[in-house]
């Protein structure tokens, strides 16, 4: 990563930047026309993959399906990803990076399989200056590699055991739990230490 500012904006990838709910809804319109696969057996598929490896790999995904061809499948879901992502990013989320990046220094961190998130944030229309890190390894620890290259770090994340985490770990980083209400699956989990410096609902903002 290339430090060209003091200050750095770290930002989560989904229900963040990204309307991963309604992308999921579109790969189960396209899985249940191409191959017959019900929302519900999409559902429960997706969930055996989240429960035995934490995150969603594609060619495991695939794989759970022995009766249908994995390359053909694992095709379709790359097809969605780059036909649809623009479509789903937030209209807030690239003017908010665009307004930030002569200030800041940003970086997408997101929690999730390599494929699978490299392929969405490239096709979700985020520019390239960008930095992103892909990683299993827990946000704080993330952080952790930044404290000392930066003055101030502003944190961003849809998950309140995420902003409590890192705000638990590292007390100067201002943290900011988003809440779109059209996008907030992980709604109503309660804070273990009221560790969001900020609650907001969207990017529509500017950090002075």
């Amino acid at each position: 990563m290339l430090f060209e500012h003091d200050r750095l904006i770290i930002l989560d990838f989904d229900h963040c930047l990204f309307n991963t709910t309604l992308f999921v809804d579109a790969l189960k319109v396209r899985l249940k026309k191409d191959f017959n696969i019900s929302p519900d057996e999409f559902d429960a598929h997706r969930q055996a993959i989240k429960d035995c490896c934490v995150v969603i790999d594609i060619d495991n995904f695939v794989k759970e399906f022995s009766d249908i061809d994995a390359n053909r499948l694992h095709g379709a879901i790359s097809n969605v990803i780059s036909e649809k992502a623009s479509m789903f990013i937030f209209q807030d989320a690239i003017p908010f990076i665009e307004r930030h990046r002569e200030k800041f220094d940003i970086l997408i961190e997101t929690h999730g399989d390599k494929e699978l998130q490299t392929e969405k944030i490239k096709h979700s229309g985020v520019p390239n200056y960008v930095n992103q890190v892909i990683s299993l390894e827990p946000k704080e620890k993330i952080v952790e590699q930044y404290i000392k290259q930066y003055k101030e770090i502003f944190f961003f994340d849809d998950k309140v055991k995420n902003i409590d985490a890192v705000k638990t770990a590292h007390k100067d980083v201002t943290t900011y739990l988003i809440e779109r209400p059209e996008d907030h699956p992980y709604g109503g989990r309660p804070s273990t230490c009221e560790c969001a410096d900020h609650v907001i609902k969207d990017l529509d903002f500017t950090i002075e």
